[in-house]
């Protein structure tokens, strides 16, 4: 082999390297975005409970199959959802970055009381 040939070899090994350190594109971690429905109803949220990893993309849709309006709020990355009766919302954020439990609820005075809670679990 001649050592044009091996150098060519070296320099495309070398860069195959470089573009595998670079990453795969615009996704920070977490993995593959998950879509996550949730029905909410006079006074639950179904499911309750969202499991994802850490800094992964959610794609949320909330859907209010009941008969007053509801919120979807989770304060640990800021997101807050309001939906009418029979209409849906959508919204996409990124899970928290750090492992945890952290707290869904509807913020519509006395619906977290009667128990429209749930909760985000990033592990």
């Amino acid at each position: 082999m001649s050592r044009r040939t091996i150098v060519l070899f070296a320099a495309i090994a070398l860069m195959a390297v470089a573009l595998a350190a670079c990453g795969g594109g615009a996704s920070s971690g977490g993995g593959a975005a998950l879509n996550v429905s949730v029905t909410a109803t006079e006074f639950k949220f179904d499911p309750a409970t969202i499991n994802v990893t850490p800094g992964q993309t959610i794609n949320l849709t909330v859907k209010n199959t009941g008969s007053v309006q509801h919120t979807w709020v989770l304060k640990a990355v800021n997101v807050s959802l309001t939906v009418e009766p029979g209409k849906s919302a959508t919204r996409t954020f990124t899970a928290p970055s750090s492992p945890g439990t952290y707290p869904i609820e509807c913020d519509v005075a006395g619906h977290k009381e009667a128990g429209m809670v749930g909760q985000l679990v990033v592990k």
